[in-house]
């Protein structure tokens, strides 16, 4: 007997999309944050601001798409079991999006001033990094019991 095939939706679709531009942001923030600051902190501000902006951003899409625009509505259609995980995944999505925003803030209040220790920036945005990709795992595994579909595939 094998599997059944997956109905891959157009809000799936959409949510694929998604999720693979807030994976390319994710590459462009870290790439921002490894790169080298003592000397040439008023550059490495601006793209660290430019890369953690593309990141908030394809975040809050992920937020439209899985709130407003069906993706759990469609989940708790097929499962309504897994109703606890998407309350759960609902409420990481105002954490994340802080977590995106403080090391941004933070930069900016500090940019004239060639004082922001880069390590404590990067550590903050490594925290929010690792955050989105659990978010990313948890959302990964609520559409695979929800349809089969891994969307890791998909990107």
């Amino acid at each position: 007997m094998s599997d059944p095939q997956p109905e891959i939706t157009p809000t799936l679709e959409t949510a694929a999309e998604v999720r693979a531009d807030i994976r390319q942001a994710l590459v462009e923030v870290e790439d921002a944050i490894a790169a080298a600051a003592p000397g040439r902190f008023a550059e490495w501000t601006e793209a660290v601001q430019k890369a953690l902006t593309h990141l908030h951003y394809a975040f809050h899409e992920h937020i439209e798409v899985a709130e407003g625009g069906g993706l759990y509505e469609e989940v708790l259609e097929r499962e309504p079991r897994l109703l606890p995980a998407v309350t759960k995944l609902k409420d990481e999505h105002p954490v994340i999006l802080k977590a995106i925003h403080a090391p941004y803030r933070r930069l900016r209040e500090r940019a004239s001033d060639d004082f922001v220790p880069a390590e404590e920036i990067r550590d903050d945005v490594l925290k929010a990094l690792a955050r989105i990709t659990r978010h990313r795992q948890k959302g990964a595994d609520l559409v695979y019991e929800a349809y089969f579909v891994d969307l890791g595939g998909l990107d």
